[in-house]
């Protein structure tokens, strides 16, 4: 509960969570707490609280007074304004018999172009006690035409020296104000008395200047008009009520159907003697686990008599008045209601003694308060406390049990204040601030039991089978802590047969791979306070002769035919080391450390089955294994040909063949064989092989003319130029020859020889020769089919 000095206000009402009378003690206790009920004491959330604000006794909504929560408080504001009244009083008597001018306005003047027109003679009798606000003059008059050198002037007299008010000169026209009147402030000109003010006099002068009147001045009424302050009474209530449904109240209620009745009668209204000798009512009162007794209150109308008795002391009942403490608070009560006459509905012993702690101060005025004006708080239907409305700070400590609700009723709490005033008609504003209400006493119990769980079952595995789960969130239920938040552990007898682990709310039970055997596992269910339930169960796994287990047999693997592969693989068995292996192909055999061994015979794409057997089970996997037969494609030889004829040596000029011997050493048929002829670096011709079989020999021609001399001419033939065959090797390919070729030796019949027989003939030659060597330099390179080739 806060202090005197706290800001926020706590409307505790607290929960009893211990059972009624009579309270088990099966259990057991763990802690207890005061808690809080709701939290519209602190009056963070102004839509907790329902305010209103009445005039007097009717239900008119006030015009003075309001509440509001704002700020971590609860504030009533009254905020009363100056209550105006106003006198005009007219003037009486005119020294200067100017009776015209006397009384109310009545269209009736005096006027003047010289002499003066004095009046007095006002009354404000009975109002002598009231407060002066403001003073002013009211003059009916008016100056028919404009003023151009004449002055008229109003002057205060009787209040000290004679005041000049007001001075009218050098209009521009006239001056009208027979029916709308001219008011003028006096409040700096006056002494502010009504004696003072009831021997005024005005005195109005028309002052002539030069030979003619510009003009004159007619005057009707002249009043002296005081604002005062006019007393007044009233009154105006607020207040604030905050309702919650649900309460459990720290109280402990008893009916006539409780306890023990003698010479009594069970009756509508409650307990009622039999006769005229009185019945005794009684019953026990059981102290709440680490709580005390507070108050007892009886309900009813009618004389009887309260005793107590506690348990464990000597002595015998004292006696005791509803609303008193019990003695011996932790102490269960032994209650004896003696029933004289009338009717008794009930009892109630509150628990701790609660009580409506109230803090808050009175700011502002309260001079024009009546003593009547307080501050009141309520619970349910009952008025707890009424205090004055002073200046200053407040605290309210009151018991409160006798008026709160039954548990789980509804409860109703209210404040309220009232402003009465009997005032002089000055302002005031008052505001009452509530910083805190609690109602202390509440208590919370708390009780933890174990968890309960459904028993568990024994179990029967087969050696390997898979395990189980068993969830003990549905299995499980705890008085505090929910199922999905209570904490497992499970222990297996015998590890090496049975693992027992923690899944998530699951107890997971899992056979030892290859492990028979009985083993017991308790499972240990435990909630957030550390009470726990225990459970075992036993579990027998049976043996079971496991099959071997065959891994790291791929799906596929590939092979170039003629070539040896050796697949891994991991041949195992639990139970025994005497294993028999077996493959649907002879070609598939394998090694001393049972790795497979695959030496094909023929390509393409085959299925081998692969069998394992301890003689009882037996297990069999397929692995497709992909043999491919590819050509292997190379320059066997290069055979240079002149005239039909091998050379090893060139002349300068010569017309040539190249003959390239190409050779597949591969297993596979070689399409489609593109040969390409370089000489000196040159490109000299393109051969297209049809086909090559496996072994077989091609050959590709390709014709030349050499030009040199050169002491190594490089001639330089590759097998399958654009890589578009896929061959074992890629990297026997292509064939470089060199040779020498010579300078040409000049005979006197040669064509050179004949340049001297004319132009035309030697041009024509020359024409003849080149067209040739055109012709044959051009000339698509013959291909040759291939030749059987025998060794």
């Amino acid at each position: 509960m806060r202090g005197p000095t706290g800001v926020t206000i706590i409307l505790l009402l607290v929960f009893s969570l211990a059972p009624m009378v009579p309270f088990s003690a099966a259990d057991t206790v763990i802690g207890a707490e005061g808690i809080e009920l709701i939290e519209a004491g602190d009056f963070s959330d102004s839509e907790q609280w329902e305010i209103s604000a009445t005039a007097g006794f009717s239900s008119e909504q006030a015009e003075y007074s309001g509440g509001m929560v704002a700020d971590g408080e609860l504030s009533f504001t009254h905020d009363r304004p100056d209550n105006f009244e106003q006198v005009t009083s007219w003037a009486t008597y005119s020294p200067t018999l100017s009776n015209y001018t006397l009384g109310e306005p009545d269209s009736d003047y005096t006027w003047s172009m010289g002499p003066n027109i004095t009046m007095n003679g006002y009354d404000f009798s009975g109002l002598h006690g009231m407060q002066i606000a403001n003073v002013s003059m009211v003059l009916h008059f008016s100056i028919p035409d404009a003023l151009s050198q004449d002055t008229v002037r109003i002057v205060l007299q009787n209040h000290g020296s004679d005041k000049l008010v007001v001075t009218f000169g050098h209009t521009f026209g006239p001056i009208l104000r027979m029916s709308n009147p001219l008011v003028l402030p006096l409040e700096d000109l006056v002494q502010i008395d009504w004696g003072a003010l009831e021997g005024t006099q005005f005195t109005v002068d028309y002052a002539s200047q030069g030979t003619s009147d510009d003009s004159e001045v007619q005057v009707d009424a002249v009043g002296l008009r005081v604002k005062y302050h006019q007393p007044w009474y009233s009154f105006e209530t607020t207040k604030a009520r905050h309702t919650l449904n649900g309460v459990d109240s720290p109280v402990v209620d008893f009916g006539p159907y409780d306890g023990e009745i003698s010479g009594l009668s069970q009756v509508s209204c409650g307990l009622t003697p039999n006769g005229p000798e009185a019945g005794i009512w009684t019953f026990d009162v059981e102290v709440p686990p680490l709580q005390q007794l507070g108050r007892l209150h009886v309900y009813g109308a009618g004389n009887h008599t309260i005793w107590a008795l506690p348990d464990g002391f000597d002595g015998d009942y004292s006696e005791k008045q509803s609303g008193e403490l019990l003695d011996n608070p932790h102490s269960t009560q032994q209650i004896r209601i003696d029933i004289e006459d009338g009717c008794i509905s009930g009892a109630r012993v509150d628990i701790n003694d609660p009580h409506l702690v109230a803090y808050g101060a009175v700011s502002g005025k309260l001079g024009g308060l009546a003593d009547t004006s307080y501050i009141r708080f309520a619970v349910g239907s009952e008025l707890i406390a009424s205090i004055p409305m002073e200046d200053g700070a407040f605290v309210v400590d009151v018991p409160v049990g006798y008026a709160l609700p039954e548990r789980l009723g509804e409860m109703v709490a209210g404040v309220a204040a009232r402003f009465q005033w009997s005032s002089n008609g000055t302002a005031e504003t008052t505001v009452v601030h509530i910083h805190s209400i609690s109602i202390t006493g509440g208590y919370d119990v708390e009780w933890d039991l174990d968890p309960e769980c459904m028993p568990l079952d024994d179990m029967s595995f087969n050696e390997d089978d898979a395990g189980v789960h068993i969830p003990m969130d549905v299995r499980c239920i705890d008085d505090l802590t929910a199922p999905e938040d209570l904490a497992l552990s499970a222990v297996s007898g015998d590890p090496t047969v049975i693992e027992a682990t923690i899944v998530d709310q699951y107890v997971r039970i899992q056979p030892v791979r290859d492990a028979w055997g009985e083993a017991s596992v308790m499972v240990v269910v435990e909630d957030e306070r550390g009470n726990t339930w225990t459970g075992e169960m036993s579990i027998t796994v049976n043996p079971i002769e496991d099959p071997p287990v065959l891994e790291g047999l791929p799906l596929t693997v590939y092979i170039e035919l003629g070539e040896t592969m050796v697949v891994d693989i991991t041949v195992t068995d639990s139970d025994t080391q005497s294993l028999t292996l077996s493959a649907s192909r002879s070609w598939a055999t394998f090694d001393t450390a049972n790795d497979l061994i695959l030496t094909p015979v023929e390509s393409g794409s085959h299925i081998v089955e692969i069998g394992v057997s301890d003689g009882t089970n037996d297990i069999s996997q397929s692995i497709e294994v992909v043999v491919t037969a590819k050509p292997d494609l190379l320059i066997e030889s290069i055979d240079v040909r002149r005239d039909g004829l091998s050379v090893s040596e060139l002349v300068d000029g010569d017309v040539i063949e190249i003959y390239a011997y190409v050779r597949n050493e591969g297993r596979g048929l070689a399409d489609a064989v593109n040969v390409k002829c370089t000489v000196g670096g040159i490109l000299v011709g393109v051969v297209m092989v049809e086909s090559i079989p496996s072994g077989g020999l091609g050959v590709a021609v390709c014709d030349a003319q050499v030009s040199g001399p050169d002491d190594a001419l490089a001639i330089e033939v590759v097998a399958d130029s654009t890589a578009s065959i896929d061959e074992t090797s890629e990297n026997n390919n292509d064939r470089l020859i060199t040779m020498i070729v010579s300078e040409r030796e000049t005979d006197s019949g040669s064509i050179i020889d004949s340049f001297d027989r004319g132009p035309a003939v030697v041009f024509l030659s020359i024409g003849i020769i080149l067209i040739a060597l055109t012709a044959l330099y051009f000339s698509p390179s013959k291909v040759r089919k291939p030749y059987e080739h025998r060794k």
